[in-house]
């Protein structure tokens, strides 16, 4: 079967499983939670867990429950964080906290944190090492979305620092994924290690992608609400190249978004196009994923499935 045919297949098995995970339990906790897991999600995270085990010489039963902990884990960061920044729309649905009431909100993350850690627990491979893995994981997130949230209030933020910020944020997530993948198929740490590298690598490019798409596109593509981010000062790879070339250009463009939003983002994107910052970010996101794909070949493994991936992630939004 062609790897174009077997996405939608895995995918159908993933969400399958994840309508199961929690079924019995309390109306507040059942009902936002299968609303969330249930949602319009691509899957990418458990995809890449199942084609990096693959790529190593394993299969999907191998990694199927820690790839669902990894899915379940990720959208538990995403209602959290949506509380954080006050978003409305996420998957181009009613954000928990919107639908239900902060306090639900933080009772379901809790929740989907503890389905994900038993998930992980029931690994039939190498489960204590996916365990310290995740655990780490999820450290890294929340150290990301800490530092992310100190970029709000400061007037300027440096690229490099940046790039640490979603290496822990996003890079780090989807690095797990394909450690964890690598891991279940047994094969040494260095590999397993050199699989992360890949993933993280992906996962920098990936959010630079959605810093991107926050600019040039709208909510119905996002399928989350874009006027948060800019109002909160959000430090993104485009507004940090904006306001080193042209604070106050761009802040007022900023400014004007909250007077009427779709005047100010079209001067927003004009300024990125006539300033090069939109081609700019273009080829960073290229270049990176071309960096992933070389350290990538570098292993001896089957690389087929992941190269794909690579380029399911470099054709997002297209």
């Amino acid at each position: 079967m062609k790897i174009a045919e077997l996405i939608p297949k895995y995918r159908q098995d993933i969400n399958n499983r994840l309508a199961e995970i929690y079924s019995n339990g309390p109306k507040t906790l059942t009902e936002p939670i299968n609303y969330v897991l249930n949602g319009a999600g691509k899957r990418l995270r458990p995809l890449l867990a199942i084609f990096s085990a693959e790529a190593c010489g394993g299969s999907k039963n191998d990694v199927l429950s820690p790839a669902l902990a990894i899915e379940i884990l990720h959208n538990f960061t995403l209602v959290h964080d949506d509380i954080m920044d006050r978003d409305l729309i996420r998957h181009g649905k009613e954000t928990v906290h919107h639908k239900w009431d902060d306090g639900v909100a933080i009772l379901t993350g809790d929740a989907m944190l503890s389905l994900a850690l038993d998930l992980i627990n029931q690994s039939p491979k190498s489960c204590h090492k996916q365990m310290k893995i995740f655990i780490e994981g999820l450290l890294a997130v929340c150290e990301g979305q800490a530092i992310d949230k100190e970029f709000e209030t400061k007037p300027s933020v440096s690229i490099d620092d940046y790039i640490h910020m979603i290496d822990l944020k996003t890079g780090y997530m989807i690095g797990l994924a394909a450690q964890i993948g690598a891991t279940s198929a047994g094969v040494d740490d260095e590999i397993s290690k050199a699989v992360r590298d890949y993933g993280r690598l992906l996962g920098r490019a990936f959010q630079i992608q959605d810093d991107y798409f926050e600019i040039f596109s709208d909510s119905n593509n996002m399928g989350k609400s874009l006027e948060s981010d800019i109002m909160l000062g959000k430090k993104t790879f485009l507004m940090i190249h904006a306001l080193g070339k042209n604070s106050r250009e761009i802040k007022n463009a900023i400014d004007n978004t909250r007077k009427d939003f779709k005047n100010g983002m079209e001067q927003i994107r004009e300024y990125m196009r006539a300033s090069g910052i939109q081609d700019t970010a273009r080829e960073e996101i290229n270049n990176i994923i071309e960096l992933a794909d070389a350290q990538l070949s570098q292993l001896d493994i089957k690389k087929k499935k992941l190269l794909y991936f690579s380029e399911l992630i470099r054709k997002r939004g297209h």
